[in-house]
């Protein structure tokens, strides 16, 4: 199972409070569909790319860390929002070349963590964007989550 830091768990609340759509990507999507923990750099999130979500997401990073993101900046397209200190790195992404948001957003999980819910990517659309990045820890995840 997915193991959260104390900082992953504090993003995803104040995603979750400010009722921001997002989803869990990449490695702790990985975890979750799998129940298999695996060493990670980073949490990854999509988000979905309306005003109104831009709006919510910078309210969530100005709560998270005193973070000032212009909601131009969440707006575009192709956009990696990257948040790091010596402990955590969260990465947001706004596009994912290969899927749009609105269609993966139909086939989401949602999972429930401690008090609250966090929205992750479906199986079939992770084995879609790990096989579009085909790094060597993808082809990994896709053996777990081909075979699990």
């Amino acid at each position: 199972m997915a193991s959260y830091t104390d900082e992953y768990l504090k993003f995803l609340r104040l995603l979750d409070k400010h009722k921001v759509d997002y989803l869990v990507i990449g490695a702790y999507a990985v975890m979750i569909h799998t129940k298999t923990p695996r060493a990670t750099k980073d949490m990854d999130t999509w988000i979905r790319q309306t005003e109104e979500n831009a709006v919510k997401l910078a309210a969530s990073l100005k709560e998270f860390g005193g973070l000032e993101v212009s909601e131009e900046a969440i707006l575009k397209m192709g956009q990696r929002i990257e948040i790091k200190s010596e402990a955590f790195k969260i990465e947001i992404w706004t596009s994912q070349e290969i899927l749009g948001f609105e269609e993966a957003w139909e086939r989401k999980l949602t999972d429930t963590l401690e008090d609250f819910s966090i929205n992750v990517v479906s199986k079939e659309d992770l084995i879609k964007l790990k096989k579009h990045f085909n790094r060597p820890q993808d082809k990994m995840d896709l053996s777990l989550l081909e075979n699990g």
